[in-house]
């Protein structure tokens, strides 16, 4: 199944371990042997100095696994950044925009989802996304989702094993369909692991958070 796929990529960063020099000593054992400090962005490089939140993000259809790390929080969003400044944003662990990735997704809106995948709840939303299409014009993109509970799952964050509950949003568009995956502690309400789709060009985004 391509969720085991998505985690099997995630499991293999997590397992990266290196001698990197540079970086938090936290952080290096989330980096591979490949990884080269001096391609690092000043900014990625004092974050990780400064020990901010991690998030282990692999982009499922490119087989790519980053490190990325919090940025800045404003107005209930969080922007987080790769090494090489491709940024990513979320709100309340849910993905509502992206830079960087080529075919981005500019904005998301996603109150209805969050509210029903937060809380545990089954229903159906609607989502809104937009993208920067020909001729740089921005395409909105409707969705109506279906929400549901698949059941109590561990998530291993290395430091902790953390209860939560899976909940599954599958959305349909006049020509799209995706299904997204939330891992949701219950008792913080917030999402540890996730697996969401990004737009037709990148495809799923699976992350979990890193603890440190």
């Amino acid at each position: 199944m391509r969720q085991l796929f998505l985690l099997a990529i995630l499991a293999a960063g997590l397992a990266g371990c290196s001698s990197t020099e540079g970086v938090n000593p936290e952080l290096r054992k989330w980096l591979s042997q490949d990884d080269d400090v001096s391609d690092f962005s000043a900014e990625f490089e004092a974050l990780s100095q400064s020990g901010a939140p991690a998030l282990i993000v692999a982009v499922e259809d490119r087989e790519q696994t980053a490190v990325f790390l919090r940025r800045v929080r404003r107005d209930g969003v969080e922007n987080w950044i790769s090494a090489d400044e491709v940024s990513l944003d979320f709100r309340s662990g849910f993905l509502v925009g992206s830079r960087g990735l080529g075919g981005d997704l500019m904005t998301a809106e996603v109150a209805q989802s969050r509210a029903l995948v937060l809380s545990g709840r089954a229903g159906t939303a609607k989502r809104f996304h937009s993208y920067l299409g020909g001729e740089d014009q921005v395409e909105i993109r409707t969705y109506v989702c279906e929400i549901a509970s698949r059941g109590a799952r561990d998530v291993d964050l290395g430091k902790r094993v953390v209860a939560t509950r899976l909940m599954q949003e599958r959305c349909q568009g006049a020509d799209q369909s995706f299904q997204n995956l939330y891992w949701v502690d219950p008792g913080r309400g917030e999402i540890v692991q996730s697996r969401q789709w990004a737009g037709a060009e990148i495809g799923p985004l699976a992350s979990r958070q890193v603890l440190r």
